[in-house]
């Protein structure tokens, strides 16, 4: 696909969402959803909420030429890295136990088509990201939280060299990780909306792999280590993907959705094809992007309580949801309550025994 033939896909997707949003969303409120795009070539994309936080909403969501056109490379190299069998024996020996074997690349789709829903899951997934800033008014949040002016969210922050660290880090890593809660419920509704049976299973499995696919290429070649305490403007893409993909099958093992949707989604395969597309991507990330001879330790999906550092970070971070979580809820004017942010009493409880 030739650059103007990407741009013109996601001006078209993106376009006639922004369009729905507006006419069963934004009209009601009295407000305004916008989309822009920025010829600035940079990997980035961001939101913006113009109105005061007491009148009706004025929301512009910034994508940028060079994320489309990248992401969509990206997926293409991604998308031949698997056709290439470089890796087969390694996916063979990691899947080996899955119930029912899953194609690396879903053979239900040609070729194009899986390239195509790759890149429009993935960029609809930024979008709604962006929109999931703007639902809980992030920007407000983070500055009254903070003390500071309310400031455009970019998805690649310019630290000018400081090292986002304390209460700063931690408001922005729970927010990033609530939009990305957002973006999820969206994306999977509109799976659902969209397709059903055999081709719902394999659009799913294509989303994860074009979100994950995504999160590698806004965090670069930057070290995919865990700190205790949050750091930086974003957490790691391990960290955001180890959130999300529970959301996702928690999601998908509801029973009274296999009616709707006319196939039967059993949480083990569901958790198989989830870790099997992130795994994936991350291998991909690893071997042609960064360059890396090795694997290095914990570099994937094991579980955030089981990753070093792991129930120390998340206390930070659930103690900050915890925080601002009344007011989110009190500045959130739509959205399905499984788009709220949750932690499990599961993972809750492992995260006391460090204060015990």
């Amino acid at each position: 696909m030739k650059d103007l033939e990407i741009y013109q896909l996601a001006g078209d997707v993106l376009s006639s969402i922004t369009s729905d949003l507006n006419e069963e969303i934004y009209l009601n409120l009295n407000g305004k959803l916008s989309l822009v795009w920025s010829e600035i070539p940079t990997v980035n994309a961001w939101a913006e909420s113009l109105a005061p936080i007491n009148e009706p909403p004025n929301h512009k969501i910034g994508i940028h030429y060079e994320l489309v056109r990248q992401l969509y490379r990206d997926i293409e190299a991604f998308c031949k890295y698997l056709e290439s069998d470089l890796d087969s024996k390694a996916f063979d020996f990691w899947f080996q136990n899955l119930e029912q074997p899953i194609e690396m690349l879903p053979s239900l789709f040609s070729t194009e088509a899986q390239r195509k829903n790759m890149f429009i899951s993935a960029i609809t997934w930024v979008f709604f990201h962006e929109l999931g800033h703007l639902k809980q008014e992030h920007g407000y949040i983070r500055s009254q939280f903070l003390n500071t002016k309310q400031e455009l969210i970019n998805e690649c922050h310019i630290e000018k060299n400081i090292t986002i660290e304390g209460k700063t880090a931690a408001i922005y890593h729970v927010t990033e990780m609530a939009a990305d809660f957002e973006a999820i419920d969206s994306c999977i509704s509109e799976l659902i909306r969209h397709f059903s049976g055999e081709d719902l299973k394999a659009s799913i499995y294509l989303f994860v792999c074009g979100i994950s696919t995504i999160l590698y290429r806004f965090h670069g070649e930057k070290s995919l280590d865990l700190d205790c305490l949050p750091r930086g403007s974003h957490p790691n893409p391990l960290t955001r993907l180890e959130n999300v993909i529970p959301q996702i099958y928690e999601f998908l093992s509801v029973s009274e959705l296999h009616k709707h949707i006319g196939i039967e989604l059993k949480r083990e395969m569901t958790v198989g094809m989830c870790n099997q597309a992130a795994t994936a991507a991350g291998l991909f990330w690893l071997r042609c992007r960064t360059q890396q001879p090795e694997i290095p330790d914990e570099y994937f999906l094991i579980g955030n309580l089981n990753r070093t550092n792991g129930k120390a970070y998340l206390r930070t971070i659930i103690e900050t949801w915890d925080e601002i979580e009344p007011s989110i809820k009190d500045l959130r004017r739509f959205g399905h309550y499984f788009g709220l942010l949750q932690f499990s009493e599961y993972t809750r409880n492992n995260i006391l025994v460090l204060t015990e």
